[in-house]
């Protein structure tokens, strides 16, 4: 069976941009990691504050749970899945 160049240009695999894809996950590395430390070191600073006894070991705390709520936010932001624009389907149109 033969097939003909229009055949043969059909059946060619269509190539994926995979250094876009790659590009982004490692731009996302840094600012994962730093949210990931960021809120590793609040934990720690929130459990040690606790013990204190000091005139700022209140504030202390309290900054720390602050700073723990803000990188726990920052780390749930930077793992959302990016979502694509919904198409419009041509019925509603």
């Amino acid at each position: 069976m033969e097939t003909s160049a229009h055949d043969a240009a059909r059946m060619r695999a269509i190539p994926v941009n995979r250094d876009k894809r790659r590009e982004t996950q490692s731009m996302l590395k840094g600012p994962k990691a730093l949210a990931k430390m960021g809120m590793a070191g609040s934990i720690g600073a929130l459990f040690v504050s606790g013990f204190f006894k000091f005139q700022g070991a209140k504030s202390l705390h309290i900054y720390s749970g602050l700073g723990l709520l803000a990188f726990t936010l920052w780390h749930h932001v930077l793992n959302q899945p990016r979502t694509r624009p919904k198409r419009r389907s041509r019925m509603n149109s």
